[in-house]
Formats: C-alpha cells, sequence, structure tokens
C-alpha cells in the first residue's frame, strides 16, 4: 500500500514538471519577449539614471551655486534672474524643475518673491518647491502660511502653519522651530476668533521645548492671558 502511495505521489510530481515542460516550450517566444522587455526596462532605468538624471543634477547644483552667492550678498535681483552670463534662481527653477537644485532654487524664489512683498508669487512658489531636505520643506510650509496670511486668507494660513508645526515636532530641529509655528498658528486663530483652538497649540508651545527660548515666553504669557479671559 505504502510503495502504491509513492509510486502515485512520483507519478504526480513528474505530471506537475511535465506540465512545467510543455508549458515553456510553447510560449517560449512570448516568455523570452517579456523577459526581454523586463531587462530592457531596467536597463534603460539604470541608463537613465546614470546618463541623464545625475548630470542634470550635477549640472542644476553648478548653476544654482551662482544664485546662491548672490543671495548671500543681498544681490537680489542678480540672485533672481541673473546677470545675462549666469541664470538666477528662477532660470534654474524652470530649466532644471524635478532635480534637487531645482527644487532648491523654486524655494529661494520664492523667498526672494516674500522679501519683495509679491506674496502670491512667492506662495506659488513654496507651494511648487518638492524639497526632500526635512528643514527646508518645513520651512516652505510655514512661509505659504505667512503668505496666506498676508493675502488675507487667515483660514489657509493657519492650517499651513499647524501643518508646518505638525511635521517640524517630529523633525530633528523639532526644539527650534516647533514652537515658532505653533506660535504662529495659534496667533492667527485667535484673529479667527477661535481661541481654543489657539489655547492648545500654546499649550503645546510650552510643553516639551526649551524653555529659555522666547517663543516660550511668548508663549507662555499669552495663553496666559487668554486663560485670564474665561
Amino acid at each position: 500500500m505504502a510503495q502504491d502511495q509513492k509510486e502515485e505521489t512520483i507519478v504526480n510530481v513528474q505530471e506537475v514538471y511535465t506540465k512545467t515542460e510543455v508549458f515553456v516550450d510553447k510560449n517560449r517566444k512570448t516568455l523570452f519577449i517579456v523577459l526581454g522587455a523586463v531587462g530592457a526596462l531596467f536597463a534603460g532605468f539604470f541608463a537613465y539614471q546614470y546618463l541623464i538624471v545625475k548630470p542634470k543634477e550635477a549640472e542644476a547644483a553648478n548653476a544654482l551655486w551662482r544664485a546662491q552667492q548672490w543671495f548671500e550678498k543681498d544681490s537680489l535681483d542678480m540672485a533672481l534672474n541673473g546677470n545675462g552670463e549666469f541664470e538666477g534662481f528662477e532660470a534654474v527653477a524652470n530649466t532644471y524643475n524635478g532635480t534637487k537644485a531645482g527644487e532648491m532654487a523654486q524655494f529661494y524664489t520664492g523667498i526672494i518673491y516674500r522679501d519683495k512683498g509679491d506674496f502670491q508669487a512667492a506662495l506659488t512658489n513654496f507651494q511648487e518647491a518638492n524639497l526632500d531636505d526635512e528643514t527646508f520643506s518645513i520651512l516652505a510650509l510655514g512661509n505659504a502660511g505667512d503668505c496666506f496670511v498676508q493675502l488675507g486668507n487667515n483660514e489657509e494660513g493657519a492650517s499651513y502653519l499647524e501643518k508646518a508645526a505638525k511635521k517640524a515636532a517630529s523633525s530633528k530641529g523639532k526644539d527650534f522651530l516647533a514652537p515658532i509655528y505653533l506660535l504662529k498658528a495659534s496667533k492667527v486663530y485667535i484673529e479667527l476668533g477661535d481661541k481654543e483652538k489657539a489655547k492648545g497649540l500654546l499649550t503645546s508651545a510650552t510643553e516639551g521645548y526649551d524653555k529659555k527660548s522666547q517663543e516660550y515666553n511668548e508663549a507662555a504669557k499669552l495663553l496666559a492671558m487668554l486663560k485670564a479671559e474665561e
């Protein structure tokens, strides 16, 4: 009986193996085409990364460098528009869109427009900057919130400032950035008449952060004032 079961098992394994062989034989051409396509896809991906993406990143970083120098020297018009020989942030952002340097150029473009008082242009650039750097992505959210407030849209402003605070709270720079945006967001909520929301944010700003900071002292005073009004 055991021998019959063994023979039956052997037969079943052989049948499966044979069916697999038959499938491969019948579909050999299709399988080769599929495997070739997958291989070509991976080859194309690596070729794109090494022949196009990396050189473009390097080119973008080189273009950004000159504009950053002008920015650090407060030559904001040249930093934004270039000088005819070298590109400024705006051109770098457009030319190298999608690269790390291009996205940073977009952020810097927003900063310059903000400082010039063109808050709509600044907002557009802050929202479009796709930054993979943790700190700069928080700053972009916070600056977008500031621009919304300047444009009279306090609801969106408060929302963006709160998003910046939330993201900052889980970042390496939480002790510095989170209290700043918690305090800013709370002030906007006070303007909106939502004092309960403001008190919640101010409470967060006074818990778990450096008590020697300017933001802590201001948040503590503002929170005490709101509680006194109850």
